[in-house]
């Protein structure tokens, strides 16, 4: 278990793609402080507009001059794998002059398999192995899921994991708190009509603990499709259905909603997620993949939340790995 298990953090800790994170410097900084904390893998993300230094192949080769020169720079930082990539085809994109694209919308499928090659092919030159996306809207954006439009993102994303898998990359589904697929039968749906042998499952521990999972019982139900993990804690969870609001990543997770809540999200072991049990049923399992850390609205200054995070894994998460 110990050796099957690997660890890594997400670089939108950093807020990527925000002015905080546009020089080459910052950078740097970051990833040592990432290294530092004990952690020497990263999920990239994939981003838009030239302020994102290493959210695009094209900054990455004007920044770095190519992908293997860049994976040279990460290792003398102390960065030694880029794991996996989130791609989310929903944002606006500058360089493919779109206000977001859906799954569930044929005719744009075209468009999203194009945009996720360009990132997917980045990852497979840095060495990376998953494809993360997010495989729907938000539920305010695309009201509830029918079988029709269920199956069009199947589709869709049989389409990306099929080009993945020709770069030798897996594609892993990642379910958040605010999406229009909403219940444990609705993923049953969907993993049901999406190739297993390259389409997986993404597990968010607090988004979905937000949604009003328990994510040890989903795991334990999913368990065969799941191939990716991010580890974050839930302070607080959804009990209002408040994901239904206009603009929702502004109105619940931003502003906190009717309840006012000032953080959803938590280092670990400050919140719901119960992960000791989590990885109990991940090792009974046998769990062989990446887990990538997250950080969201964390406590300034923005390092801190990364290294109560390392102390948690160090202190409480590695006794429970065997």
């Amino acid at each position: 278990m110990t050796q099957q298990i690997k660890w890594g953090y997400a670089v939108n800790q950093w807020k990527a793609g925000f002015t905080s994170f546009a020089r080459l410097e910052e950078i740097e900084r970051a990833l040592k402080v990432t290294a530092a904390c004990g952690f020497s893998a990263v999920e990239l993300n994939a981003g838009s507009g030239r302020w994102d230094p290493i959210g695009r192949p094209e900054n990455i080769d004007i920044n770095f001059g190519s992908p293997e020169h860049f994976r040279l720079k990460l290792r003398d930082w102390g960065i030694t794998r880029v794991a996996s990539t989130f791609f989310d085809s929903t944002l606006m994109s500058f360089e493919e002059l779109h206000f977001g694209l859906s799954s569930t919308q044929p005719a744009e499928h075209a468009r999203i398999v194009a945009q996720a090659k360009i990132h997917a092919t980045m990852l497979a030159q840095l060495g990376g192995e998953l494809l993360v996306v997010r495989p729907f809207p938000s539920f305010w954006k695309e009201g509830a899921l029918n079988a029709e439009r269920m199956a069009a993102a199947a589709e869709c994303w049989n389409q990306v994991g099929a080009m993945a898998a020709d770069l030798g990359l897996r594609t892993v589904l990642h379910i958040d708190a605010l999406s229009a697929l909403r219940t444990a039968d609705e993923i049953e749906q969907l993993l049901a009509l999406c190739d297993a042998a390259t389409v997986g499952l993404a597990f968010d521990t607090a988004e979905l603990t937000i949604a009003g999972h328990d994510v040890v019982a989903l795991y334990r139900r999913f368990h065969q499709r799941v191939l990716h993990f991010h580890f974050k804690d839930a302070l607080a969870i959804d009990t209002l259905g408040e994901y239904q609001l206009p603009n929702a990543e502004r109105a619940l997770i931003a502003a906190g909603g009717e309840r006012e809540i000032p953080r959803w999200f938590g280092e670990m072991g400050t919140g719901l997620v119960d992960f000791p049990a989590l990885l109990a049923a991940m090792g009974e399992l046998g769990y062989a993949g990446w887990i990538i850390v997250e950080s969201d609205k964390g406590p300034e200054p923005i390092a801190t939340g990364m290294m109560l995070n390392s102390w948690y894994k160090q202190n409480v998460l590695d006794r429970h790995v065997r």
